[in-house]
C-alpha cells in the first residue's frame, strides 16, 4: 500500500487535509469520502486533490450532485 494525501479544496485553497494509506488515488478518496464522485473540477464548486506522499501524479475529483 502506498500513502496518499486527500486535499480538499476550494478554488486553489486548501481547506483540509488527510493522509490515507490506499492502493491507488481512486481507493484513497473512496476511503475517505463517503459520497459519489467522478474526476475533474467543476468550475465554481469544491473539489478533492489526491496525491501521492511521494509525489509525482495528482488526481482530481468532484462531487457529484
Amino acid at each position: 500500500m502506498e500513502s496518499f494525501r486527500i486535499d480538499l479544496m476550494n478554488g486553489r485553497k486548501v481547506v483540509r487535509t488527510v493522509s490515507v494509506a490506499a492502493q491507488s488515488p481512486v481507493h484513497a478518496v473512496v476511503k475517505t469520502i463517503p459520497k459519489p464522485l467522478m474526476p475533474g473540477k467543476a468550475p465554481g464548486k469544491p473539489w478533492i486533490r489526491v496525491r501521492n506522499a511521494a509525489g509525482g501524479k495528482s488526481s482530481a475529483f468532484r462531487v457529484v450532485d
